[in-house]
């Protein structure tokens, strides 16, 4: 996406994602959370407001800071740098959270960080949020962005136990309003 400002003025008020909502209720422990493509911290709030002791959120537009200014640093922490730079410890989360946001990793290396980030679950942990789909519009040579066919997503998934999965092909806009037709693979999944 060419205009992160747009999108952080529309999204600035929105109530957190339902998907998110529905997999704090399968976490049976929240001591540490991980909030990847944090935004606007709305998740990240909703995360702290839930019951857990500690947030961590990654993204990299500098827009995240204005919206961190009023959390509390005993139990936030920002991390304003790209995914590939930030260090995902083993065995640390009892949630991942990525609403449309692991796309933005890139094609290099991209299942490894899906591993990583797995790996980063303890057991019992959840990880909910998006892969791309390979029919989506923004799938085009030029653009840095990973996509996946259903068989690549239930590959990486076949090591977790799935709560939810399902396919979603329609058209509709984009933050900034442009029309694409979009493919996306929603989950929640949770550590064995």
């Amino acid at each position: 996406m060419s205009d992160w400002k747009t999108y952080f003025e529309k999204h600035a008020k929105r109530k957190p994602r339902e998907q998110l909502v529905r997999a704090v209720s399968y976490c049976s422990n929240k001591e540490n959370a991980l909030d990847l493509g944090a935004g606007t911290l709305i998740e990240a709030a909703f995360l702290l407001e839930n019951g857990f002791s500690h947030v961590t959120a990654v993204d990299s537009s500098p827009e995240s800071l204005e919206f961190a200014k009023h959390f509390d640093s005993e139990r936030f922490k920002l991390e304003t740098i790209k995914f590939d730079e930030f260090k995902l410890e083993p065995n640390t989360y009892d949630l991942v959270n990525a609403q449309y946001a692991l796309p933005f990793y890139g094609k290099q290396n991209f299942e490894s960080f899906i591993e990583n980030i797995k790996k980063s679950l303890k057991i019992g942990g959840v990880f909910v949020g998006q892969f791309f789909g390979n029919r989506d519009d923004w799938n085009t040579k030029d653009k840095n962005l990973a996509f996946q066919t259903k068989e690549e997503v239930q590959n990486f998934l076949s090591d977790m136990e799935v709560i939810e999965f399902q396919e979603e092909e329609k058209e509709g806009n984009t933050a900034s309003g442009n029309t694409k037709h979009w493919h996306l693979f929603h989950f929640i999944i949770r550590k064995k």
